[in-house]
């Protein structure tokens, strides 16, 4: 197998002069200073020349510049700028600057000044912004230079897994955890080596304990590991992040059992992640449960409604946290802003302090793409959000971000809770991945969402052009479902790309067959015929169109097919979540068949996997409604958490 060769890291730097002269002249005395320091910080520097701030700002947003400065249009790498040169002549004011740090908040800005005084220039509001004096400049373009390539540097250091690598390749005798001492017994053993020959010497290697005192604990943010978690929360600009190995499950529990006590109240939509749930059986809180509505035409739900969550806020004066999904599975994204504005008015006039809540599993770029600015949990100013790293984002399996933005937050006490649900024996190469994927999205996070959405939008346009029964279902569809979304600003997030298929009138288990044994795996299906697709940072040209290939195949062999299950679609209704007492998880308990359950009391959580909404809750009563949609996700072969063989378990009687 050929060796993949390493992708050239380049710095772009655009330089922002008020004449293609001044631009010309400066970026000409750059170039002769730049050799020595390509060389020693292993990079190639790239400038790009701007004279307008309009030209500036389309080439940060868009990666194009007009013709007036290149002869030509100039169509950059989309997203490559790392930083930006601009003379003050040029840019007036601070307002230009903004709003290129509102496109790109994470990459530095050089003003080039002929003021003394730059206090002057000072704005609080705005980070990343420095200065170079223009009389220093003419004989010192190398030293201003090295210093725009220090500040990128900085972005891309990463403490824990630079440390942990160098550890590692030191290959030393271990006395210690884990047993296999990097990889021995494995390597050593007739049986395992297969085992040790397909992962690799490294993944053994890298296999450490938390004897290894040298590179910090997860559990008190300690050495490089703290050193990582506070880059990673100045890369999502938050107050504080913390690291986290068994993934956003138990990241939600950390969070709410550090906000809640036994009695206390949370107001949870229906369509949070079933570990919300758990959080709340674990505390003994007090669920207030609102509505999200459920689709019988895709098989979907969507978020509560912003009129929902104030009146239950209002009902209930009392409660701690509000719990919100911040992006539903198939993409339908609640305006977290104005939920956080609604709390914090309610607390200044009613003098309480609740908090928010966002569970942004499937939302780990929100804050790194200004086409999803609106609707980022963190750049909206909520309390606490968590990430799946792993989902949407670079970061292994397991990988997950805990940030808080709390004013008040209780840190002892969360860190009770952190050691409460985290083992003592990491996986430190989630921890290691985790670092660097908070990396990536510093430096490339624009950059790649871009693309992604680009791919996503081509792909949904080539769907609609050339293919009859497979339908791309916009948002505008949701909107029809859905009629709570047409107000207070809800949005969707392209790409989470939910096709129809159900006019190819096909057993939904044989489409899922079909496509894997071309080898595609998707992310969800649902009986109601549709099926979900992630456009992620990982995705290639080459792979969304081999997906549209198939797909176009499927739509010409689906006739081919015996079973057929025509979907008529029929009106049905899940009932709201509602509960007696959460309490009843740790009653006495029966099982029976779900068809005879009508009546009686759950006593676990019944979900359906994916998406891990429950249906059923702890003492919750159950109707005929609840056991008609649980017949047609096992009549669709969906795994069930809490029924087993068509059991489920009901407090006895």
């Amino acid at each position: 197998m050929a060796k993949h060769t390493s992708p050239e890291c380049c710095i772009q730097i655009l330089v922002v002069e008020s004449t293609k002269n001044a631009a010309e002249n400066l970026v000409e005395n750059f170039n002769k200073a730049k050799n020595s320091i390509e060389k020693n910080n292993v990079i190639t520097i790239e400038f790009v020349k701007a004279i307008s701030q309009e030209s500036a700002l389309d080439y940060i947003e868009n990666g194009v510049l007009p013709p007036a400065i290149n002869g030509k249009q100039f169509k950059g790498e989309y997203g490559d700028v790392q930083a930006v040169v601009v003379n003050w002549e040029a840019c007036k004011s601070m307002a230009f600057i903004k709003k290129m740090l509102d496109i790109r908040p994470n990459i530095h800005f050089f003003i080039i000044t002929t003021q003394q005084n730059t206090y002057d220039l000072y704005n609080s509001n705005l980070g990343n912004v420095h200065f170079i004096q223009k009389s220093e400049l003419a004989n010192n373009h190398q030293t201003e230079l090295q210093r725009i390539v220090n500040t990128f540097n900085e972005r891309r250091r990463t403490p824990f897994w630079t440390a942990y690598r160098e550890y590692v390749e030191e290959a030393n005798y271990t006395w210690h955890t884990p047993g296999h001492a990097g990889g021995r017994s494995f390597k050593n053993s007739p049986y395992l080596y297969p085992f040790y020959e397909f992962f690799g010497d490294n993944v053994f290697l890298g296999d450490l304990s938390v004897s290894v005192e040298h590179l910090g604990s997860l559990l008190d943010s300690t050495g490089y590991v703290g050193m990582a978690e506070v880059k990673a929360a100045r890369t999502f600009n938050v107050r504080k992040t913390f690291f986290a190995t068994n993934g956003s499950s138990n990241s939600n529990k950390i969070i709410l059992q550090t906000l809640l006590r036994a009695g206390d109240k949370a107001i949870v939509d229906r369509n949070c992640h079933k570990s919300v749930h758990y959080s709340l059986i674990q505390t003994q809180a007090i669920p207030v449960y609102i509505n999200s509505q459920f689709s019988c035409r895709y098989g979907i739900f969507s978020p509560p409604s912003i009129k929902d969550i104030e009146a239950a806020i209002r009902a209930n004066p009392d409660v701690k946290v509000v719990v919100l999904t911040g992006c539903t599975y198939d993409g339908i994204l609640i305006p977290v802003r104005k939920v956080v504005e609604m709390v914090k008015k309610f607390n200044k006039e009613k003098k309480k302090n609740i908090k928010v809540f966002i569970d942004e599993a499937w939302f780990g770029y929100s804050s790194f793409h200004p086409y999803f600015k609106e609707y980022s949990a963190i750049l909206s100013g909520a309390d606490y959000v968590t990430h799946s790293a792993h989902k949407v984002l670079s970061a292994f399996s397991q990988g997950s971000y805990i940030h808080v933005n709390d004013p008040d937050f209780d840190e002892d006490y969360f860190r009770e809770i952190f050691h409460l649900y985290t083992s003592t024996s990491p996986q430190y190469q989630i921890i290691a991945s985790l670092g660097v994927c908070s990396m990536q999205m510093e430096v490339e996070g624009f950059k790649l969402i871009g693309k992604a959405l680009q791919q996503a939008t081509r792909f949904k346009e080539e769907i609609r052009k050339h293919l009859k029964k497979i339908k791309v279902l916009d948002y505008s569809e949701f909107q029809k479902e859905f009629k709570h979304l047409k107000t207070y600003g809800y949005g969707n997030d392209p790409l989470k790309v939910l096709l129809d298929v159900s006019q190819l009138e096909c057993d939904m288990r044989d489409i899922q067959q079909y496509l894997q044994e071309k080898g595609f795996e998707v992310e969800k299906t649902t009986q109601e015929g549709t099926i979900l697709f992630l456009f992620t940072i990982g995705n290639s040209t080459a792979k969304e169109g081999e997906l549209f290939f198939v797909l176009s195949e499927l739509e010409r062999e689906a006739k081919r097919y015996d079973r057929k299950l025509l979907r008529t679609r029929e009106k049905f209704t899940i009932p709201d979540l509602n509960t007696e007492s959460l309490n009843y998880f740790s009653a006495a308990r029966e099982p029976v068949k779900i068809e005879k359950a009508v009546g009686r009391l759950s006593s676990f959580l019944v979900t359906p996997y994916p998406p891990g909404i429950p249906v059923l809750v702890p003492g919750q009563r159950i109707t005929k409604e609840h056991v008609t949609y649980i017949e047609r996700q096992l009549k669709d072969a969906r795994t069930i958490h809490g029924c087993d063989d068509g059991m489920i378990f009901v407090v006895k009687e």
